[in-house]
């Protein structure tokens, strides 16, 4: 489970970095941030494999309870921005 932990803690460092950047990046063309956009989004689908694990989510809940919460608030965020770029692109 450690190794699980470990790679998901991975996971979690790089979409946390991508965040970062998409909310306080300086960004000089759409075409940057739709590419981190999609960047973040590969990697948060890289969660799904432990998502799916009931055995590992007993654990990391018992582990670290507030790991999970932050995982889910990060694909939220995810998705608001993709319907806020869906909504942008239909409206033009």
């Amino acid at each position: 489970m450690q190794k699980k932990y470990e790679l998901v803690k991975d996971i979690k460092i790089r979409t946390d970095l991508l965040l970062l950047q998409l909310s306080e990046g300086t960004y000089t063309s759409l075409d940057a941030y739709i590419n981190n956009l999609t960047h973040i989004r590969l990697a948060y689908c890289e969660y799904n494999p432990f998502t799916t694990d009931p055995e590992f989510l007993a654990w990391l809940q018992r582990k670290d309870a507030t790991f999970l919460p932050e995982i889910a608030l990060t694909g939220r965020l995810i998705m608001a921005l993709q319907n806020f770029f869906r909504l942008a692109i239909n409206a033009t």
